[in-house]
């Protein structure tokens, strides 16, 4: 591993926390050594401006911000989406994910993500892609529905936040994706899970049979600058201790 390590962000794990005291969680969060989260609608309340450099205070940036598919399709929504994570200092804007009913509505979706990502390349953004199992799961000629959106959008257009739980969910490697994907992820979403059976075996990473170490390997060869820890669903442990005992697996292994 000679590339630098990836920023450790944290989403959704705290969110409990937060609606009780989100200022004590996030001091926290960044106490534990998170360096991040996903997602900064909480410092769209109030003063913005304040709230950012609030957070920016505790050792912590908004690693990306959240657009759905209405504010794809509506130019004044988009551009509001736009202004909002320009005044959070985020690069990137993501998309949690979509259906994958044919390959003729994944087409269609990949001209809107294109025409998106062309919008948000023009202010200094980056639009991304989340993925969850079904991208996999579902194939058409042979070509995973993750491939068709990235074969038809410029790459400079559509990135991906790749998932490399639900990667393992939708029986591929993650490693591989990720190396095959290099130049347009620019983070990946860290979870595991005990059992690929049923979906919602959700656990703290480190503590599962996802290839942990080498997704973190290979997102490390491809130049990803966020790895984000989270976990759908809480165990047997709540948020903070989640958070903390995620952050300490990956420590001990040496992968931070």
């Amino acid at each position: 591993m000679t590339s630098s390590r990836p920023k450790l962000g944290l989403i959704g794990i705290v969110n409990e926390e937060a609606k009780q005291d989100f200022w004590g969680t996030m001091q926290r969060v960044a106490e534990i050594g998170y360096e991040g989260i996903e997602g900064g609608g909480e410092l769209l309340r109030g003063d913005v401006e304040a709230n950012a450099a609030r957070f920016r205070e505790l050792g912590l940036q908004v690693a990306t911000h959240s657009v759905n598919k209405e504010q794809l399709r509506d130019g004044k929504e988009l551009d509001k989406v736009i202004r909002e994570a320009l005044a959070l200092r985020t690069k990137d804007v993501t998309f949690w994910w979509d259906v994958a009913d044919s390959r003729e509505q994944l087409l269609r979706d990949a001209e809107l993500y294109d025409a998106t990502g062309a919008r948000l390349k023009s202010e200094g953004l980056r639009f991304c892609y989340h993925n969850h199992a079904h991208e996999f799961q579902r194939v058409f000629k042979g070509v995973y529905a993750l491939d068709i959106l990235a074969e038809h959008t410029d790459p400079s257009h559509l990135y991906f936040r790749l998932d490399v739980a639900w990667i393992t969910i939708g029986g591929a490697d993650p490693a591989h994706i990720l190396r095959k994907m290099a130049g347009r992820v620019p983070a990946i979403h860290l979870k595991d899970v005990y059992g690929t059976d049923e979906v919602g075996k959700w656990t703290a990473v480190g503590t599962g049979v996802v290839k942990i170490e080498e997704s973190i390997e290979a997102a490390r060869e491809i130049g990803v600058e966020w790895m984000t820890v989270e976990q759908d669903q809480l165990r047997n442990l709540t948020g903070l201790e989640t958070a903390t005992v995620s952050y300490l697996n990956l420590k001990e292994r040496g992968l931070l």
